[in-house]
């Protein structure tokens, strides 16, 4: 995989404006580092009869299988639609976009979540139109994660805990300030 134009494949039933309206594409269980990693994310259409709510639930746009929006990736985020059950989702935020149309880029992959590149997927980088993204307020999750773990809240040794889980360094490289 080329890093340089590497891309989280998301075979989707939301269409274009719905990802304009989510500021990316929203509520995938995948792996957050990782996809936070690369620079593209490329959504397919999935208007697959078999998944009858897909047709009209997500606004599809797009033919099935069809290729019709590249973001370059800005952060990967807790989905504001996750409902605190295991495993989380997560929202890949996106600041510039391309709307694109490229058939036949799903392989059927039960999988919903892929990773690829650009130049494996055949797509030319320097043939993309990108523009900014519209504004969104993105929401919080409906649900703060582990709070019923914590009902008079964390210590801050529980934080950094937490925090050096979350992003993978010792927990003496975490210091926490509180300001009253």
């Amino acid at each position: 995989m080329h890093m340089n134009d590497s891309a989280v494949v998301v075979f989707t039933a939301r269409g274009f404006d719905r990802l304009l309206s989510d500021g990316g594409s929203s509520s995938w269980v995948l792996n957050e580092k990782r996809a936070s990693r690369c620079k593209y994310v490329v959504c397919v259409q999935n208007r697959d009869p078999a998944d009858n709510h897909n047709n009209d639930w997500g606004s599809v746009s797009d033919p099935h299988k069809n290729a019709f929006f590249i973001g370059k990736i800005s952060d990967v985020v807790v989905s504001p639609e996750w409902d605190g059950a295991r495993p989380t989702r997560w929202l890949i935020k996106v600041s510039e976009y391309a709307k694109v149309a490229y058939p036949n880029m799903w392989d059927g992959a039960r999988n919903p979540v892929a990773y690829s590149s650009l130049t494996d997927l055949g797509i030319d980088e320097n043939s993309l139109n990108f523009k900014a993204m519209p504004e969104v307020e993105v929401k919080s999750p409906k649900v703060v994660q582990e709070e019923e773990s914590y009902p008079d809240g964390i210590s801050i040794q529980q934080a950094k805990i937490l925090l050096s889980r979350k992003y993978e360094v010792s927990e003496e490289s975490i210091e926490i300030i509180i300001r009253a």
